[in-house]
């Protein structure tokens, strides 16, 4: 039995007690004032009921979970329950034990019940014996007697069974809870093992970060104590210290051991770790504030740190005791690019950055800490046998996964050394998330194919090269993502609008422009440029990206060598009242592209092409050409996936599919829209078309997160 449980049921005891004394002191009281006991009496038995009581009350304040106490307490009722039996006139007496057997049932001691039980019945039996002697019991009132003793024997049988069944259960509970115990410790031990092995596997990524998760970890231990956090506290940053670099997993090792600078790019990459190690430990709720050490140790208290350049305050509290138990690790130890610092240049870097890029209190307790030499001396060869040999498995694992992935789209591209498409997608998300500025521009090499196929492979990526050496050269803080075999998206964070955008974009072309005359390995160079401007920090990527690439389709219509600017829709403007605005945008770029001539190498070529023959056609037979567009779009409010965007599309395709003719064509002409042309019907037969097809959408979409509106225009060359 724990102390604990001692405790609570020595003071249920004790209170129990005082209750029955207080109780039998008001009865006493009362029978006094009617005059049926005297006061000397009342005076004796409190004296000898109070007394004991008083005694075993003062034992349980200087020692609440002694266990000896219930003998105490079981003789101090005894001398009471005599008293009461010797100068006690009423049959009552006998009763007096039940309360205490209530009471004593908690200990789940049978020996306690029985030894209570044998002497209650004794000390009854001798008082019947004098009161009988006495001649206060005849056989003729004795029913009252056999009748309280039956119940005495009962009560002290049934909470003696009681008392066995509860012993019983507790004991089992005890081992039970004993047992959980153990496993519980040697699950908290498997899971330190665990988290301890991930985190010298992600330091086995870097050959000269060995140990560093550990050590952070310990230092930022170190501070919280420091500081006066709990034990728990410090137990918890401890482990949110050792996985605070966990999004390094996904960081390629020529990216983490490269010995030179790193690219913008490649920068990138690194900073990327805090949020992809954010989201690998966002659902696991083991730890308060598990994913916090992973996303914020990298944030400056000036606002100048990544992923969110958030600052002061902003910063959580256990990610300012990371960031600089990270910062103390990384000048003290050696690094690809560099050798440690000694301890006095990393006092003074420690005070330099104090208030500015760390927590000024903690950074003060980190320079105590180091000045009076009290920082943890950790061994990184001290892990159990265990914890290494796992280490050294799960790091091989992940190298034998890293080379077989290594054409995996999410790795910079190796010839042009930008990002892969969905790496690009992520980065240029979060600055736009971080920026809520500047421009995205779609480079996309003019018949490149043809190039391929002229001048060879290795001709094509001189190309792509050159491309990418001039985009480099545009601007500062750009992110170029390589989206195909033959495009490069570019987000320009400090391009504050599309006039901006614009006038690098003539700069691009006209340096492509001259490229193309000096140098005789890309004579044919050509490049169109689809650019849109970036509106809010909510802007999401792949929208801009439709924007851009509905704008290069028309630069691309214009010849190539050009470019195109898609411009976001005014909200203070009158604009906003007009729904077709996208429709308008894809009539104007119809009717003014020049007749399709040879390959088109477009965004869309399949339906320039058979609007050129429906277009001819219904010239020469006087027929009518409409124009549909329709615009899936998320209900405000309601939040739904990409999934379920690609889902409400293909439902949307099926409707016109089944309820257009076999003349009539459509395409997708974004992400969310489909333009379908319609010939030769009226406007009453083309509005019949369009309710068939929300009436076939309508009928198997069956959630209300998406909305679809159509716009229509008539096409007919006059």
């Amino acid at each position: 039995m724990n102390d604990l449980h001692v405790k609570k049921i020595n003071r249920n005891l004790v209170y129990g007690w005082m209750l029955i004394v207080l109780i039998l002191f008001v009865s006493y009281t009362l029978e006094v004032v009617k005059g049926q006991r005297s006061m000397s009496y009342l005076f004796i038995f409190m004296l000898v009921t109070a007394v004991p009581a008083i005694i075993v009350l003062i034992l349980y304040l200087k020692k609440p979970d002694r266990y000896s106490l219930r003998y105490t307490i079981v003789s101090g009722y005894f001398i009471m329950y005599i008293f009461v039996m010797i100068t006690g006139s009423t049959t009552m007496v006998f009763s007096y034990i039940l309360p205490m057997l209530s009471l004593l049932v908690l200990y789940h001691q049978p020996i306690i019940i029985l030894v209570t039980g044998i002497c209650a019945t004794v000390l009854n039996i001798i008082s019947i014996f004098l009161r009988y002697s006495r001649g206060e019991i005849t056989t003729e009132n004795s029913k009252d007697i056999e009748i309280q003793l039956a119940l005495l024997f009962l009560c002290f049988l049934g909470s003696y069974l009681a008392t066995r069944i509860y012993d019983e259960i507790h004991k089992t509970n005890e081992k039970y809870n004993k047992e959980l115990t153990e496993r519980n410790r040697d699950i908290e031990r498997m899971t330190m093992q665990t988290i301890t092995t991930i985190a010298n596997t992600i330091d086995a990524k870097d050959e000269y970060t060995r140990g560093h998760s550990k050590r952070v970890a310990e230092y930022s231990a170190t501070i919280a104590r420091e500081l006066g956090m709990s034990d728990v506290e410090v137990t918890n940053i401890r482990i949110i210290g050792l996985l605070h670099d966990i999004g390094k997993i996904g960081i390629p090792d020529s990216v983490l051991n490269k010995p030179g600078k790193l690219t913008n790019e490649e920068y990138q990459i690194m900073k990327g770790h805090t949020t992809a190690g954010a989201e690998i430990l966002k659902d696991i709720d083991m730890i308060p504030g598990l994913e916090i050490g992973a996303k914020y140790h990298h944030e400056r208290i000036d606002g100048k740190g990544y992923p969110d350049g958030i600052s002061g305050d902003e910063i959580p509290y256990l990610a300012r005791i990371i960031a600089v138990a990270d910062a103390y690790d990384a000048m003290s130890s050696n690094r690809v690019y560099r050798r440690h610092l000694p301890q006095e240049k990393i006092l003074d870097e420690l005070e330099k950055g104090c208030g500015t890029q760390w927590d000024a209190e903690i950074t003060n307790v980190m320079m105590r800490l180091i000045r009076e030499d009290r920082l943890p001396k950790v061994n990184p060869d001290a892990e159990t046998e265990l914890v290494q040999q796992t280490s050294t498995i799960l790091s091989r694992v992940i190298d034998i996964a890293e080379d077989r992935g290594g054409d995996n789209k999410d790795e910079l591209d190796e010839l042009t050394s930008t990002y892969g498409r969905d790496r690009g997608k992520a980065a240029i998300q979060n600055s736009i998330a971080k920026n809520g500025t500047g421009c995205l521009l779609i480079f996309d090499i003019d018949h490149f194919h043809k190039i391929n196929d002229i001048e060879g492979f290795i001709a094509g990526d001189i190309y792509l090269k050159k491309v990418v050496e001039q985009i480099r050269n545009l601007a500062e803080n750009q992110i170029i993502s390589r989206f195909g075999a033959d495009g490069f998206v570019v987000y320009f964070s400090e391009v504050s609008d599309a006039a901006e955008a614009e006038k690098l974009a003539e700069i691009f072309l006209e340096r492509i422009k001259n490229l193309a005359k000096t140098d005789s390995r890309v004579s044919r160079i050509s490049v169109s440029i689809g650019i849109t401007e970036v509106v809010t920090e909510k802007d999401k990527v792949m929208f801009l990206y439709e924007n851009a690439n509905k704008a290069l389709y028309v630069a691309k219509q214009n010849g190539g060598n050009t470019y195109y600017c898609h411009r976001p829709v005014d909200y203070n403007s009158e604009e906003l009242s007009d729904p077709a605005a996208d429709l308008k945008k894809l009539v104007e770029i119809i009717q003014n592209r020049e007749h399709y001539k040879g390959g088109l190498v477009a965004a869309y070529p399949e339906f320039g092409k058979m609007y050129e023959f429906i277009s001819s056609l219904a010239e020469r037979n006087e027929m009518q050409v409409q124009i549909a567009l329709f615009t899936v779009s998320q209900i405000k409010g309601a939040k739904a996936s990409l999934d379920e965007q690609d889902r409400v599309m293909e439902l949307l395709q099926k409707a016109v599919v089944n309820s257009i003719r076999n003349v009539d064509v459509i395409t997708k002409y974004s992400s969310t829209q489909y333009a379908i042309l319609l010939m030769n019907l009226s406007l009453t037969e083309v509005e019949n078309v369009i309710n068939r097809i929300m009436t076939e959408f309508l009928r198997t979409y069956d959630k209300n997160e998406f909305s679809v509106h159509y716009d229509t225009a008539d096409l007919s060359k006059n």
